[in-house]
């Protein structure tokens, strides 16, 4: 703005100095002066003065956006990240969930087998061997559950990618194999009884 300022003064000092402007402007050509070519010199320089502040302002604007979009992009990913984590956190947690009920379904059937008499029937026994098998299997896709989300939630999705990844096999059967471990371990415990 000062430079815009600056310009139209000196055009109106230099109008002022001119008194025979309209009578320059009535004849069409002006009358060549010393003070016209400074004039004109002064009017080219101060367009080169503009011209150059405009094309730094807008390198200075393009510089701005590109550094907007990098931190854009930036936070983008950090987002991704962060939803694949608490993904992987509440996937662990359900994983884990099965495995410490698992391992507490075992050491409780364990224990009334040995402190119940009718536990050494055959069928009883039975049941509760198939329960142990479906507790061992609970186990197994608990662990390897584990690890599989592990591996996922550390995965790099890379910029522009997302990581998509369902629950494995095992993640779906280990909460049913523990479900029908209860329920032979419950029936086994009924027929002892």
């Amino acid at each position: 703005m000062r430079v815009l300022d600056t310009v139209a003064g000196l055009a109106q000092m230099t109008r002022r100095l001119k008194g025979d402007a309209p009578a320059a402007a009535e004849s069409g050509v002006p009358p060549p002066t010393a003070l016209g070519q400074i004039e004109t010199r002064l009017a080219g320089v101060v367009v080169a003065a503009l011209k150059e502040a405009f094309d730094r302002d807008r390198a200075r604007m393009d510089l701005e956006r590109a550094h907007l979009d990098a931190e854009r992009q930036r936070a983008e990913e950090a987002l991704r990240a962060e939803l694949r984590r608490q993904a992987a956190d509440r996937a662990l947690g359900q994983v884990r969930l099965v495995a410490l009920m698992a391992m507490g379904i075992w050491m409780l059937s364990a224990a009334l087998a040995v402190w119940m008499p009718g536990m050494r029937d055959g069928f009883a026994r039975g049941l509760l061997g198939g329960g142990w098998v479906f507790v061992l299997g609970a186990l197994g896709c608990a662990f390897s559950g584990w690890q599989r989300i592990a591996a996922w939630s550390a995965a790099d999705a890379g910029p522009g990618r997302a990581v998509v990844d369902g629950p494995h096999l095992a993640e779906i059967l280990a909460p049913w194999l523990l479900l029908s471990a209860l329920a032979l371990c419950g029936a086994s415990l009924l027929v002892a009884l």
